[in-house]
């Protein structure tokens, strides 16, 4: 499934939305986190396995960390000054090829989630102070995706790319 909310923030612009932006971006200097909103219900049912779906357009060795957001937040309100708290667990994506997805098994972050919300919101930062770009939903066929794997079967999209 598509993401239904995304934004960048940024602490060189506190108080700037990037929610409408082409680009997601992470960096640890200056500190920049993106946050991804999924409307799905992961607490609910036979989850087995859930993995976040990126595209990546820069290639970055240290790749990127997902966390869990358990408040709320708006694409087009969110600033780094009113970003809600991650979680201390994070998942590491491992390396990034530049121009090609990337999928993260995120399933530990999901068992931690509590509520019956019927929404996943993540973020993702990193240590690195060499920034990578992701693709955002305003892309179109290249935005966020998540896949959740349930016993009777799967929810959600693998990416395809056009024949050409």
């Amino acid at each position: 499934m598509r993401a239904k909310a995304d934004a960048f923030v940024s602490r060189a612009s506190r108080m700037t939305n990037f929610g409408r932006m082409q680009d997601l971006r992470v960096d640890a200097a200056p500190r920049e986190r993106t946050y991804i909103r999924f409307n799905v219900n992961v607490t609910s049912g036979d989850v087995q396995h859930v993995s976040l779906l990126l595209w990546s357009r820069t290639r970055s060795r240290a790749g990127y960390q997902v966390r869990l957001v358990e408040d709320a937040w708006r694409e087009r309100g969110i600033t780094f000054a009113n970003a809600p708290v991650l979680s201390l667990d994070y998942v590491a994506s491992g390396p990034l090829k530049a121009g090609a997805w990337k999928a993260v098994d995120i399933t530990m972050l999901t068992d931690e989630k509590s509520g019956g919300d019927d929404y996943l919101s993540l973020a993702l930062t990193t240590a690195s102070a060499k920034g990578l770009d992701l693709a955002s939903r305003e892309t179109g066929l290249h935005g966020p995706r998540l896949v959740v794997e349930r016993g009777g079967g799967r929810e959600g999209s693998l990416p395809t790319e056009p024949q050409g």
